[in-house]
């Protein structure tokens, strides 16, 4: 017998070194109204971890501001960033024991709708196996007046 299944949001591995809490500012938007996602990932041990990795699922209608991308490698938030469809991919190259880094990301509501995310998660780079996972965010985006 073979089984093939699919979940929105997977179980978090219990031995996952990071914990990763995501969130919207504001869920309920106007077409071309601003706002923000809080990306905290954590090292929830007390050992400096190697390169950790953080994907923020961004939902439909919303769209990143990468010159904002690019000014939080500047100010040193994170070390690198891809934008890969719908996923925002943030990296570190080690993080410290019991570091928590608060990462904002300015997002604009561009297309009306209501729109659930990718499941967003965390885990070492070299250790996928053990991600920590956290449930898709929701908008809904309102037509200009």
């Amino acid at each position: 017998m073979e089984v093939t299944y699919n979940s929105v949001t997977p179980d978090s591995s219990k031995d996952t070194a990071v914990t990763l809490e995501v969130a919207l500012a504001k869920t309920a938007l106007t077409e071309g109204e601003p706002t923000e996602a809080r990306v905290v990932v954590a090292n929830r041990t007390g050992q400096r971890l190697p390169t950790a990795v953080a994907i923020f699922g961004v939902p439909g209608g919303l769209e990143v501001r990468h010159d904002q991308l690019k000014e939080l490698v500047k100010r040193q938030v994170v070390d690198a960033y891809e934008v890969l469809g719908r996923d925002v991919v943030l990296y570190w190259r080690g993080m410290e024991p019991h570091k928590r880094i608060d990462v904002p990301l300015s997002l604009v509501a561009a297309v009306p709708g209501t729109y659930t995310g990718p499941s967003s998660r965390a885990y070492l780079y070299y250790a996928d196996e053990h991600k920590t996972w956290s449930e898709g965010v929701k908008v809904t985006i309102a037509p200009k007046p």
